[in-house]
């Protein structure tokens, strides 16, 4: 998965993991963000977007992101 995504790939690779993660963590997080990285479905977790994306490219520095809040309004983005 080296290659650059887009937006419709790498929300289908990271929406099983949200998925998991909604169901685990939604009700106790409720409305905040969770940005994924597919290849390794490691997640950040957190209330500020620019926040969880500092210390999710502190992680993987040239990875790609698709991040959701963890609601029924589900859509962030890519990052």
């Amino acid at each position: 998965m080296g290659a650059y995504l887009s937006k419709e790939e790498l929300d289908q690779a990271c929406w099983p993991v949200y998925q998991r993660l909604l169901a685990e963590l939604g009700e106790r997080y409720a409305n905040w963000i969770v940005f994924i990285e597919p290849q390794s479905e490691n997640y950040f977790l957190g209330q500020d977007d620019v926040e969880i994306l500092n210390r999710a490219r502190k992680r993987y520095p040239s990875a790609q992101f698709f991040g959701y809040r963890l609601n029924e309004d589900t859509f962030v983005d890519r990052l």
